[in-house]
């Protein structure tokens, strides 16, 4: 066995992530309102791969989730905030590509920049089918579902909190306590170089 061979992790490959925005989108299409910004799918995109850091873990909601295969107790979470960096500095990439692959639309609101699902998109994610694929697609439902009707600064504030290392009953918090990661409390997460609609602060 090559123990020199680097880890290749699916995070790392542009064809999965690709592949799971898609179904992001598409879970995003069943909700209203219709459609988000760059920074609000970035959200979505990392919180629905880390549903554990959302949902209770002795709801019916986590239940669901292992079931569709998500286990609380990975290691992963322990790096949940420096995980959420790299990943957010893909998405507007990633986002770009689907867009000019004819996946997804952008129009201008109020501003900013909306990003949707096509019709050629959600015809395309009814072919990704693999396992992992409905599990993921379990969670971008109920990701979305919880988080719909947050404000952006609110959901900014509650995401900067579920990745948090200090003393509350998360994964995040559980796991780098036992390895010895906590750094006094303080948050992992780096804000988003973008400002606060007046109304949000």
């Amino acid at each position: 066995m090559d123990t020199d061979r680097p880890v290749v992790m699916p995070e790392d490959e542009v064809q999965f992530r690709l592949a799971q925005l898609l179904l992001l989108m598409n879970a995003m299409a069943d909700q209203k309102p219709y459609g988000a910004n760059l920074e609000r799918i970035a959200y979505y995109d990392f919180l629905s791969a880390n549903p554990f850091l959302v949902v209770e873990p002795d709801s019916r909601e986590a239940s669901l989730l292992r079931l569709a295969g998500f286990d609380p107790r990975v290691l992963s979470y322990a790096s949940s905030g420096q995980r959420f960096t790299s990943r957010r500095e893909r998405i507007q990439h990633d986002l770009s590509l689907l867009v000019a692959y004819g996946c997804c639309s952008a129009a201008n609101e109020q501003g900013g920049l909306v990003y949707r699902i096509t019709s050629a998109g959600r015809e395309l994610s009814t072919h990704l089918t693999t396992t992992y694929a409905r599990s993921f697609t379990t969670a971008a439902e109920m990701v979305v579902g919880k988080l719909r009707r947050l404000s952006d600064a609110r959901l900014r504030k509650e995401t900067a909190g579920w990745v948090r290392v200090d003393g509350n009953n998360r994964p995040a918090a559980a796991l780098a306590s036992v390895l010895g990661t906590v750094d006094n409390g303080s948050t992992v997460l780096q804000p988003l170089d973008q400002p606060f609609a007046e109304d949000d602060r």
